[in-house]
């Protein structure tokens, strides 16, 4: 994980334990049939079940720009949400834009934009406990120099 950042970060005594065990790899977590992918399904619903309150935007389009502004616009709300000591875990995987989400992105878009438009941004929101930052790529080996 050290060595490529990307994605969910399944570290710490828990994973490295189920792993160990052989009850944990990233393929068992792929597959809709195995345990570790049922749990996973159930602790995300466990998550959106228990959420006291979501906050979204919507936009009217989805071209790039709308999607570059809406970005800068969520970190505004979010930085504003933590000045309030609240936290925002997004809820993303229902605006994927791929043939397998299709079905849970149009449900997203009926609900929360039933006039129409783009929902672009999704999240629960509320008090929890702190959390510990995920492994992220360097800053420096995501810039281009030209």
């Amino acid at each position: 994980m050290d060595a490529n950042p990307d994605g969910i970060d399944f570290s710490g005594p828990l994973f490295e334990t189920l792993r160990l065990t052989g009850q944990f790899s990233r393929e068992s977590a792929a597959d809709p049939s195995s345990f570790a992918f049922r749990s996973g399904l159930d602790a995300v619903f466990a998550n959106t079940d228990t959420a006291m309150g979501h906050v979204w935007l919507v936009t009217a389009d989805n071209s790039r720009e709308t999607q570059l502004a809406t970005g800068a616009d969520w970190l505004r709300v979010n930085l504003a949400a933590t000045a309030q000591g609240l936290g925002f875990q997004p809820l993303s995987q229902a605006l994927q834009e791929f043939p397998e989400m299709a079905e849970p992105y149009a449900r997203v878009h009926e609900r929360l934009a039933p006039e129409g438009g783009t929902v672009q941004m999704l999240a629960r929101i509320g008090y929890g406990p702190a959390v510990g930052t995920s492994p992220r790529w360097p800053l420096e080996s995501r810039i281009i120099h030209a």
